[in-house]
Formats: C-alpha cells, sequence, structure tokens
C-alpha cells in the first residue's frame, strides 16, 4: 500500500462529472418515487393497514434504489482511468497490477450494506461520491474464502466505536475506520512486511489501535493472498542478491560507473519505484531495500526515491 492523493483525482474529474451525478439521482429519486406510488396503490388495493403499509413501502423503496445505483454502475466506471494513473495502474490496497476485474472500483465505504453492522442500510449517499473510491484488485475487494485464509473487503466497514457508525446522510459522527486507507498520509506506514513476504503490523502493541486496524486490514484486503506472499519473498530475494553482489564487486574494485553495478543499482530503482510499471509491490520492496540502507550506495538510492 502506498499513499494516494485525491486531490489529484479532483484535478482529473471529467468536465460533466457534477451533472453526471445529478442526473443519476435524478434517476436514482424518479425508480424510489416509482415504487412508493407503486406499493400504495397496492396497499389501497390490499386494504393495508398504516402500519404495513409503511413498512413495505420502506423495504420497495430501499429494493428501488440499491437497483437504481446498481444500474448506474458505469458513472464510477468511468473514473477507472483516472484512478488507475495515480499508481501506474496497480491496486491502491496490495500493489498488485494483476487486477483480474472489468470494474476495479471499491467503495471503501460500501454502498449496499456493512457486514459488521446488520441493520447499516450501507452508505448509499456515496455511491456516487468519487473520493469513496478505491483504485481494487479482485483478491482484495471481493470476498472469497480458500484452504488458508478468508479475505476480500467487499462489504466490509468496521470501525472502532465510539463513535459509531454514519448510518444516514445527516449523522456526522466522526468515524474511525478499523481498515487501512490509502488516501491518508498516515496509513500506509502502518504496514510492514517480514522476512517470509507476509504483510504484517508495524507495531508489537496488540493492544493498540494501530496494530488492530494494521491486522484486520490484512484479513479483509487479503494482503496474505499465497502469491502474493511469494511474489513479495521473491522481491526480498533478489534485493537481497543484488545488494550482495554489488558490495563484492565494489569489493573486487570495480568501478561504481560501470556497467555492471549501474545495471544493479537501475534494477533496485525499478524495484522500488511505483512509477516503473514492470514491477509492483514497491512499498514492500523499498522497505527491505531499507535493511541495507547503512550501506552508502544503497542509502543514495532511497533518497533519491
Amino acid at each position: 500500500m502506498r499513499y494516494i492523493d485525491m486531490d489529484d483525482v479532483e484535478l482529473d474529474l471529467p468536465d460533466d462529472w457534477e451533472e453526471t451525478v445529478r442526473q443519476a439521482w435524478l434517476y436514482v429519486n424518479n425508480k424510489i418515487n416509482i415504487a412508493e406510488l407503486a406499493t400504495n396503490t397496492k396497499a389501497d388495493e390490499k386494504g393495508w393497514d398504516e402500519q404495513k403499509r409503511a413498512e413495505q413501502v420502506e423495504i420497495e423503496k430501499v429494493k428501488a434504489r440499491k437497483k437504481a445505483i446498481s444500474a448506474k454502475s458505469s458513472i464510477w466506471s468511468q473514473l477507472s482511468t483516472v484512478l488507475s494513473s495515480l499508481s501506474y495502474g496497480k491496486c491502491w490496497y496490495c500493489e498488485s497490477s494483476e487486477l483480474r476485474s472489468d470494474n476495479p472500483i471499491d467503495h471503501f465505504r460500501p454502498k449496499g450494506k456493512v457486514a459488521e453492522c446488520l441493520e447499516h442500510p450501507g452508505y448509499w449517499w456515496l455511491a456516487f461520491e468519487w473520493s469513496n473510491y478505491r483504485y481494487a484488485c479482485t483478491y482484495c475487494n471481493s470476498r472469497r474464502v480458500d484452504v488458508d485464509t478468508a479475505g476480500g473487503k467487499q462489504d466490509h466497514f468496521p470501525v472502532f466505536t465510539p463513535p459509531d457508525w454514519n448510518r444516514c446522510e445527516d449523522d456526522n459522527n466522526v468515524e474511525k475506520p478499523k481498515l487501512l486507507d490509502p488516501t491518508d498520509a498516515d496509513d500506509y506506514k502502518l504496514l510492514a512486511f517480514n522476512q517470509n513476504g507476509e504483510a504484517c503490523p508495524n507495531t508489537n502493541d496488540e493492544q493498540s489501535e494501530e496494530y488492530q486496524k494494521a491486522e484486520e486490514s490484512i484479513k479483509k484486503y487479503h494482503l496474505n493472498h499465497e502469491p502474493t506472499r511469494k511474489a513479495r519473498k521473491a522481491i526480498m530475494q533478489k534485493i537481497r542478491q543484488i545488494v550482495a553482489n554489488t558490495n563484492e564487486l565494489i569489493e573486487l574494485g570495480v568501478d561504481m560507473k560501470s556497467d555492471q553495478i549501474k545495471s544493479n543499482k537501475k534494477e533496485l530503482i525499478k524495484l522500488i519505484r511505483p512509477s516503473c510499471k514492470t514491477t509492483k509491490f514497491n512499498t514492500a520492496a523499498k522497505l527491505y531495500l531499507r535493511e541495507y540502507e547503512s550501506v552508502e550506495w544503497v542509502k543514495e538510492i532511497l533518497d533519491r526515491d
């Protein structure tokens, strides 16, 4: 995970974004009104009492709202290219470039329901709010279970309570999400990676919110999915080998400007630089390289990136 500045998203929003969203809500509200009218008509025909009428009207309005919002999914899909460009095509949560999805947009606050709060209607009012979108791969965003672990964010949005979740548009609780957010400048620092390629909390204090937030995120984002873990471990091994090889060349008196050493340094830069489209898991790579920052030439690479 690395920090994503959402101000950059706002700069690249389509010129007609606000009008597109306005039209979408008109469509949604119209569908809700139609459902309400149809249910009231049915209530009149069936002779329902006021309690049953009110309950059924609310049920049908919610169903209509969800269906209408889903019908307008192309609205957030059109921002896929904008969001992707900020991470050079890599998932904001795990930094994989293998998205395996036609619609790689996660609603950070889930729009349909909240798994940890069954009575929560979902943050439906944020369905078309660009600041709630995160560019995510299938493994981080979709619920799945394998022989080792369950993972995938989907409708999960745990929070530290109090305060409670915001359950409607007018609630103004200062929520404390229990999930790392790549758009929070401090959150990505809460993750570390061990020598086995596993993501882990960057603190040993299991009672701290920082530890719990990182631990929960590792599970929900499926950050230790086995192929992902192995890929990070391979990166760690590669960095170790390149550093060892370069140090050996230096000890043998090879010039720092030689093609061999320059090639090694270039490879390390590619591994840690997010803008390199041929590498992934760049934050993990940089943390692995930091283990050698006492070496002058390694420190120079880290300082420039």
